[in-house]
């Protein structure tokens, strides 16, 4: 089925929803109060505080986003905690927590504080041009994201979500289940993010910049089956996450054969993961500006098996600049280390990711017909963005428009500038650099990127985001364009989150 009618359906819907926020709220929120009403005297009641609901960018109030944005640091958790104060505790009398079918930021049913089920829908489509050849990885439309989920808690305790992309043969995105012991001690199991790279663990619909950086694209592990314990200590001063997965993430999702076609690769090795995050001054009096302020740092060992099923590097869309072509066999370890601050209007952040791939017995032999151990292949890279609100709104907690569009003013804009670099290679290596899949030095490559970005809030749920990227490559023969170094390309997204 193609895509463009899809596209015109969410153009309908984003024009929808800018243009008639305010005839849609009230009718639903009197649907709503009058479910809410029948519910609290057809279900029997529950405990609960009384008080007002608060909604914040993500609509979740008690529990914040607990998915994705959640894993990504300290700043996630907030994000149900701010916002503005809602009529739907006016739903019942008395303002207790609301039951029945409830819409905030989005649909939700809710039984008090003992049952929470938010329905979720997330819509992206992209409209690019590039100097490279698109024709490969789409043209110049994609829909970049058709997702549906459900996510909620039961009793406060135990948090859920399962996600699924539309008319993708392995729809299934995080499918986890959450039991919160204490605020130190959680036990997460399912699909979901192995904990490793603050932009990676950043939803995509909270992304600064339409594509997340490259190096953080190809070498952090992004999901897979496992279980993860984690926590918040010291005033949540300090976050920690520490699980075990079935493998490193989904990506590569197939590994290659050692030598022949016919040839069976050995099995993947289970990957164990470690991520610690510290927010300095968040328990400190004074130093306002300093308390989002967080630095952490992140692990994940695996065994690779014996085959070409090195990391490789791509371009932004998608071009091998670093193609999987050499054998490697033995453990692989990711590091990395993040920052984040986002103080008033303004953000700034950055990583450092470094990702070797053992190549044990991968050499051409010896005189006595012995296979020699390779350097490790190394891909290492980092990036640095800052942000800027020009309409004031704060960045911690996600940016929510104060004025939207035709609520009596225009949204909120945001303006950006990005600049990373990954590089593949093997320092400390001799000999000739050849592109041989067993060679002891393979010839580097990077590519270097500069985006700049503007992104318009137009209410809630709507979001336009437009990217200029300049990608330049050290080795144009590998270049997605062969023999040209750098050259630009532009993405324009439009994203529809309920």
């Amino acid at each position: 089925m193609s895509d463009r009618p899809v596209a015109v359906a969410l153009a309908v819907v984003l024009v929808m929803a800018a243009a008639a926020p305010r005839a849609i709220a009230q009718p639903v929120n009197s649907i709503t109060a009058a479910i809410a009403w029948q519910a609290a005297r057809t279900v029997a009641p529950v405990a609960r505080d009384q008080g007002e609901v608060l909604v914040g960018a993500g609509g979740a109030g008690e529990a914040g986003e607990a998915g994705e944005t959640g894993e990504a640091g300290q700043a996630g958790t907030k994000k149900g905690k701010k916002g503005k104060k809602t009529d739907v505790a006016a739903a019942k009398p008395g303002g207790t927590d609301p039951s029945g079918f409830v819409w905030d930021d989005r649909p939700s049913l809710r039984f008090g504080k003992a049952f929470r089920m938010d329905f979720r829908l997330k819509l992206q489509a992209d409209v690019r041009a590039s100097s490279q050849d698109l024709a490969p990885v789409g043209g110049t439309f994609e829909m970049g994201r058709k997702r549906v989920g459900i996510k909620g808690s039961v009793l406060q305790r135990l948090e859920y979500e399962v996600e699924a992309e539309i008319g993708d043969p392995s729809p299934w995105r995080d499918v986890f289940l959450d039991v919160k012991i204490a605020s130190a001690a959680q036990v997460k199991g399912g699909k979901f993010k192995v904990p490793f790279s603050l932009e990676e663990l950043t939803s995509p619909t909270e992304l600064d910049f339409v594509y997340r950086a490259r190096v953080v694209d190809a070498l952090a592990p992004a999901r897979d089956i496992g279980g993860l314990v984690h926590g918040r200590l010291f005033k949540k001063v300090l976050h920690y996450q520490v699980g075990a997965f079935q493998h490193d993430g989904e990506g590569p999702k197939t590994l290659e054969p050692p030598l022949l076609p016919g040839e069976v690769a050995g099995l993947r090795g289970r990957a164990y993961a470690g991520r610690v995050v510290v927010a300095p001054f968040r328990a400190a009096s004074g130093h306002k500006a300093l308390k989002t302020l967080e630095v952490g740092g992140a692990m994940v060992t695996t065994t690779v098996p014996e085959g070409m099923n090195n990391l490789q590097g791509r371009s932004v869309f998608d071009g091998h600049f670093f193609p999987r072509s050499l054998y490697v066999n033995g453990p692989r370890v990711r590091t990395g280390f993040e920052f984040n601050w986002m103080p008033g209007p303004a953000s700034i952040r950055g990583e450092y990711i470094r990702a070797t791939d053992a190549r044990e017995g991968q050499g051409v032999g010896d005189e006595q017909q012995i296979d020699s151990t390779l350097v490790p292949l190394a891909a290492q890279g980092w990036y640095v963005s800052g942000t800027w609100v020009l309409t004031g709104e704060k960045t911690d907690g996600g940016v929510v428009a104060k004025r939207p569009l035709f609520q009596g003013g225009v949204g909120a804009v945001q303006v950006g500038a990005r600049y990373e670099t990954l590089w593949f290679g093997t320092p400390g290596a001799t000999g000739p650099p050849s592109t041989s899949p067993r060679t002891s030095q393979a010839i580097e490559n990077r590519d270097s990127v500069v985006t700049i970005g503007v992104n318009w809030y137009v209410n809630r749920w709507v979001r336009v985001q437009g990217n200029a990227i300049h990608e330049t490559f050290l080795d144009p023969a590998r270049s997605p364009i062969p023999g040209r170094a750098s050259f630009w390309s532009g993405v324009c997204r439009l994203q529809f989150v309920l």
